[in-house]
């Protein structure tokens, strides 16, 4: 059955270091806190739709000129026990509310790379403008704070440096 929150803190952020990073979204309402596990390329995608949905909803909204920065009242609560690991990702904007629905699904425990749209599991949170706003800053600040990628194959770049699939498996230079 899917549920559905007013959410208090939208927030994102990882635990681990680089190369080792595991992802999560956390959203809190008056019933506690909800984390989900989630992989930084959806962070990625998200973060752009989220951007897309504010100037849409409002053509003057700032989101677009403001810089990014961590925002330490949107730190993770810990311990981080995800409710579930993300699989679909749905958005969308109730006009009489004012407010950015962002659903989770989970993915298949069985298949994780298989999509299952399943409108009865997962979560809608019901997520204000301004929540909105800063989760974009602060999200965008978090993956900037990732390892560099490789120009050739997109791949990230480990500080002893990576094997490019693009250069034929050679070596590139370490990080530093």
């Amino acid at each position: 059955m899917m549920s559905e929150f007013t959410v208090e803190i939208f927030t994102t952020d990882y635990v681990g270091s680089p190369g080792r990073r595991s992802f999560y979204v956390q959203a809190r309402d008056s019933s506690g806190t909800h984390s989900y596990e989630i992989e930084k390329q959806q962070i990625q995608a998200l973060v752009e739709k989220l951007r897309e949905v504010l100037v849409l909803v409002d053509q003057e909204d700032t989101v677009l000129a403001t810089e990014p920065a961590r925002d330490p009242a949107l730190v993770l609560e810990s311990p981080v026990e995800p409710d579930y690991r993300v699989g679909t990702i749905g958005l969308a904007y109730d006009e009489s509310s004012d407010v950015i629905v962002v659903v989770l699904q989970p993915a298949d425990a069985e298949e994780p790379e298989e999509v299952v749209v399943d409108s009865d599991a997962g979560d809608r949170l019901l997520v204000r403008r301004d929540q909105v706003r800063a989760f974009i800053l602060h999200a965008a600040s978090i993956l900037a704070e990732g390892r560099p990628t490789c120009q050739l194959c997109g791949l990230p770049i480990d500080p002893e440096g990576h094997q490019c699939p693009a250069s034929n498996g050679h070596r590139s230079s370490p990080v530093g």
